[in-house]
């Protein structure tokens, strides 16, 4: 979609033009913004009809350039999924889920220290976010190279979750320091296996099947 807006807003538009574009508005920690990838997504957004070529160009020794405008398709395809971007809630995958599940097995002393590191390194890409977000000039359309103003809302959005995760973890270390769960190394410490009970159990019988056949049924 990113690459598909770009060309939307600047087309007729080179490659090139399209990754400067995308740089400028400080999506690499949160995009695949790589030459690479831009590249290749052009090729395939020119593939399914979403763009096609305007022009072909060359200067003196330089490689020939492509500009690409949107189709009728093209169009119809960025409305979609911006919208459907809008409309629809996705979780993004999250790599300390499952290291939380088997924390167990993280010595106690060490999981605080690992902990520590993560609130230092968070507190580190806050302080960088800050600097950058406080450059950006009000009124700012990106077609100086600056930053362009609605970037601020990306800084917003993604150090909202930067600052949720900064005081979840000294929540943690705190119940941690204070003897919460039993980790690898402390005194008692059993490893989880297939002889200790992991579920609930089973559910209770619902009042339909619990020996009353004749149990009403609500409706909710």
């Amino acid at each position: 979609m990113l690459v598909l807006g770009a060309i939307r807003i600047m087309q007729p538009v080179h490659g090139y033009q399209v990754r400067r574009e995308l740089v400028t508005w400080r999506l690499e920690e949160v995009a695949n913004v790589r030459p690479g990838s831009v590249y290749g997504a052009i090729r395939t957004l020119e593939r399914d009809g979403c763009i096609a070529v305007h022009a072909r160009d060359s200067e003196s020794n330089r490689p020939e350039r492509t500009a690409y405008v949107l189709t009728p398709e093209g169009e119809k395809e960025f409305t979609l999924l911006l919208r459907e971007a809008w409309w629809t809630v996705r979780r993004p995958a999250e790599p300390l889920i499952p290291a939380l599940c088997l924390m167990l097995f993280m010595p106690r002393d060490e999981l605080v220290r690992a902990l520590q590191s993560r609130v230092t390194a968070l507190e580190s890409e806050l302080a960088e976010a800050a600097f950058t977000r406080g450059s950006i000039v009000d009124g700012a359309t990106g077609a100086d190279g600056g930053i362009p103003e609605h970037v601020r809302e990306i800084f917003d959005f993604t150090t909202g979750r930067i600052r949720a995760e900064i005081t979840w973890a000294r929540q943690f270390i705190r119940r941690i320091r204070a003897g919460a769960y039993c980790f690898a190394g402390d005194p008692g410490f059993s490893a989880p296996g297939p002889d200790r009970a992991t579920g609930p159990g089973p559910l209770p019988d619902s009042p339909a099947t619990s020996g009353n056949d004749e149990a009403p049924f609500t409706q909710v």
